[in-house]
């Protein structure tokens, strides 16, 4: 199966229950809030490991968001709903499809626990495919933008990972 049949497999699958069309609205346009509100909860009530994943992952997102910037001045791809003309289950803009925003930020995130090995890495897990399904499921994206999302986010993390061991070397900071 290709990209675009992969997308009309799981695109069709809307409108046939409205309780798992509203938790793919909710994962598609809102998970990502609560991602950023469990991160900040761990801050405070999480063990080391939490606060050390915290800062790689703020670490990564700007480096994912810069990415992402470069990968759209070479590849111009379309979303979805506008190459095909369906309507999406979610408004949106039409701006480019890859790679996924969403997908990279979720994906330096979940990755930055489980560098960490944090208990909470399955639960980030299961949110950031969570957030690349539903991505799909209402419209939005190709499963390519969610894989190159979720590739963004693992490169931006090994970036950082890159950075901070830089600046141990250099700085002579303490290992983490």
């Amino acid at each position: 199966m290709n990209n675009i049949s992969v997308f009309f497999l799981i695109f069709n699958l809307r409108n046939q229950y409205p309780f798992v069309d509203a938790l793919m609205i909710f994962g598609a346009e809102y998970l990502i809030y609560l991602v950023f509100i469990l991160m900040i909860l761990l801050t405070f009530k999480g063990k080391i490991n939490e606060r050390k994943a915290i800062i790689l992952a703020l670490l990564s997102l700007p480096i994912a968001v810069v990415l992402i910037k470069i990968i759209h001045l070479f590849i111009l791809e379309p979303r979805p709903y506008i190459s095909y003309h369906i309507t999406p289950l979610i408004t949106y803009g039409d701006d480019v499809s890859f790679p996924s925003r969403h997908a990279s930020i979720v994906s330096a995130i979940a990755f930055s626990y489980l560098h960490f090995k944090s208990k909470w890495f399955p639960l980030f897990l299961f949110m950031m495919v969570w957030v690349g399904f539903s991505r799909i499921y209402v419209g939005v994206h190709y499963p390519i933008d969610i894989l190159g999302g979720f590739l963004v986010g693992i490169i931006s993390q090994i970036i950082s990972l890159q950075i901070i061991k830089f600046l141990k070397a250099r700085f002579f900071l303490p290992s983490a």
